[in-house]
């Protein structure tokens, strides 16, 4: 697994290449890497990188023997467009980074845009310096305790380091149930955090200070978006992608039936550059079909992956070691890119498209009365985060007595925490947006970066520093209700207009009136589905009414009955972890659940825990965002705590 990792102490290691070698195996590299591993001579500190030998070799590691100071880097730096020779990534990121170091200090990475984690140690002042970009895209993990501190990319190698306490924090898997993933710095371990984006750690003499040099929040959203606006966003979008398809290592669009990659594909198809199309799923699901459309009409190579439920409970274990147990999911299928030699060294991917429309802000609620109040914004912000889990049960039922304190109100707290961060020019519900992008998206994106960087590289256009503050300075309301990511589509790739989404399996290009009985008639059908929705597994042995829609005909997708649609795919799942986890992955997880000595049970109650299982497994409720993090916990819990 590529990434940087480390230690600094307050007084010298007897070993510390034992460390370092510790840190490093704890995650096994697919294929041939190239690695590197420093220590200073007191054994103060140690520094190592790592990378898979496929992607390159972008410059992981300088040094200035002069001014002893040490620098290792995750990641990529990018270059002005005008940059010499063409190419938007810097070839020697370490290189570069320890040269502004030593001109600047940690000040530096203001100026520095990319998506990357970086670590320097100055040997004259005993000083580790810990940073990422200004987005955070890719988490550092990192652990204080008895006058040492560890760091690294992936949270296995900080817990193998054999330098912190294992102990569990019961406030993170409080997150976990109420909102799927950890909140802010938390992990489910009290000795290791995750670095806020935008930050700079210094340890020095034992101590810990932690500072941001630059936030989101500061920027004043004014004017309009108009045409002159538009004309900004695209040129800022292609450069995004350019530096994303980078034209020394072959790179896959992540290609979907949705808008986000669409977007990206049809930049790189119109500036000619280089690359290829990917999709993973089954083979009649909605977003395969659609994709293999979209490449067809952009006149480019799509290479088809097959993800089926043969090994899926197999790669929990390795999906929990790579994300670190930060994210209650059980969609463990990038693993596969651990054994499959897909023809591709990196992948691009349309997460983070969401900022450009507002994530989890509607028109309506930028008029909601009093939303000026902390407490509106609070309620708002709560009720978006909040799990399946959280919103369909009593959270007391769920706690042992010694726990339920913590496991009602921390949750709440956290949720305070997150909005005090913001202060923001715009109307106080952009802190929503901004949330999303640092807590959310940050989050889980890494649910498959994490993995997938073990064999290739990811990146994200959608997070290019510039794009994203170039949509900042655009006012909420602005964002939510203008269309920018159609108005880039118009403008790039008017041709995949035709091809039908995801979202209403309409081309984009269809008539109003055809939009808006076909969004009817989804509505419709989602209605009748929840109506019939205990029916659903009960009646498995009944054929059409198993999903009691499949049976009507020409009125399950009310327009192809009509005669309005064309070429439109069964709208069919695009992924089957809601039945593969009642099914082939059925008995791994019954194995770990049931177990009367899960971990987990020290802090829920086993009675209502078990309840809720059998209601999942029989079908007859859904549990399975639960199912997921109680998966996810013991798993960890195993790896890590035991």
């Amino acid at each position: 697994m590529s990434g940087i990792y480390g230690f600094a102490a307050q007084k010298g290691i007897p070993d510390p290449l034992t460390i370092l070698n510790r840190m490093q195996k704890a995650i096994q590299m697919p294929g041939p890497a190239l690695q590197h591993q420093w220590t200073a001579k007191e054994g103060l500190a140690g520094l190592g990188a790592v990378h898979p030998t496929r992607i390159g070799e972008p410059g992981h590691f300088a040094e200035d023997p002069t001014h002893k100071v040490y620098c290792v880097f995750d990641g990529v730096i990018y270059r002005d467009q005008g940059a010499p020779g063409g190419n938007l990534v810097e070839p020697n990121g370490a290189a570069l980074l320890l040269k502004r170091y030593l001109e600047l200090g940690p000040d530096c990475l203001s100026e520095i845009s990319g998506s990357f984690n970086v670590a320097w140690w100055d040997e004259k002042a005993q000083r580790l310096v810990l940073g990422n970009d200004r987005i955070g895209q890719r988490l550092l993990f990192f652990g204080h305790r008895n006058g040492v501190l560890a760091f690294s990319s992936l949270l296995a190698r900080v817990m193998e380091a054999g330098l912190l306490s294992s102990e569990i924090d019961v406030e993170g898997l409080a997150d976990m149930i109420t909102y799927e993933h950890t909140v802010g710095e938390r992990t489910l371990f009290k000795d290791a955090k995750v670095l806020p984006p935008a930050s700079v750690l210094t340890y020095e003499r034992g101590r810990v200070d932690i500072r941001k040099y630059w936030d989101l929040g500061q920027i004043e959203p004014q004017g309009h978006y108009d045409e002159q606006r538009l004309d900004e966003v695209e040129e800022l979008f292609r450069i995004a992608v350019r530096r994303a398809i980078r034209p020394d290592i072959t790179v896959a669009i992540d290609l979907t039936g949705g808008l986000d990659s669409r977007c990206i594909l049809a930049a790189a198809a119109n500036m000619d550059l280089p690359f290829v199309t990917h999709t993973g799923g089954q083979p009649d699901s909605t977003d395969v079909v659609l994709a293999q459309q979209a490449a067809a009409v952009a006149g480019a190579e799509h290479i088809f992956e097959r993800v089926g439920p043969e090994k899926v409970a197999q790669w929990l274990v390795p999906m929990v070691r790579h994300q670190g147990g930060i994210i209650s999911t059980l969609h463990s299928h990038p693993c596969q890119h651990f054994e499959m030699s897909l023809p591709f060294d990196a992948s691009v991917q349309g997460i983070g498209i969401n900022y450009i429309r507002g994530h989890w802000v509607k028109a309506a609620e930028l008029d909601i009365p009093a939303i000026d109040a902390p407490s509106t914004v609070r309620s708002l912000l709560k009720r978006k985060m909040l799990s399946h889990t959280a919103k369909q049960i009593d959270a007391e039922e769920l706690w042992r007595p010694e726990y339920r304190t913590v496991g009602l109100q921390a949750p709440d707290a956290h949720a305070r925490e997150l909005l005090d961060q913001y202060s923001t020019h715009d109307r106080p519900i952009a802190a929503l947006d901004n949330i999303s992008l640092h807590e959310r998206c940050r989050k889980f994106l890494n649910k498959a970066i994490l993995v997938v960087r073990s064999a290739r590289e990811v990146y994200y256009p959608y997070f290019d520093h510039e794009l994203i503050i170039a949509l900042a300075k655009i006012p909420m309301a602005e964002r939510v209700t203008h269309t920018i990511q159609l108005d880039l589509l118009k403008r790039l790739g008017p041709q995949l207009l035709d091809v039908p989404t995801t979202k209403t399996l309409l081309p984009l290009s269809a008539s109003p009136t055809k939009v808006w009985l076909t969004q009817k008639g989804w509505g419709a059908r989602r209605r009748l589905s929840r109506w019939f929705r205990p029916l659903r597994y009960p009646l498995q042995g009944l054929g059409p009414l198993r999903y009691p829609l499949q049976g009507l005909g020409p009125l399950r997708y009310p327009l192809q009955g009509l005669g309005l649609l064309s070429n439109v795919p069964t709208r069919v799942p695009n992924h089957y972890y809601s039945r593969w986890i009642r099914e082939e992955m059925r008995p791994t997880l019954i194995e770990l659940l049931y177990n009367p000595n899960a971990a987990f049970r020290t802090y829920l109650r086993g009675e209502k825990i078990e309840d809720l299982l059998n209601q999942h497994f029989s079908g007859k409720a859904n549990w399975q965002h639960l199912v997921g993090t109680l998966t996810v916990f013991e798993i960890t819990h195993q790896l890590w705590a035991c």
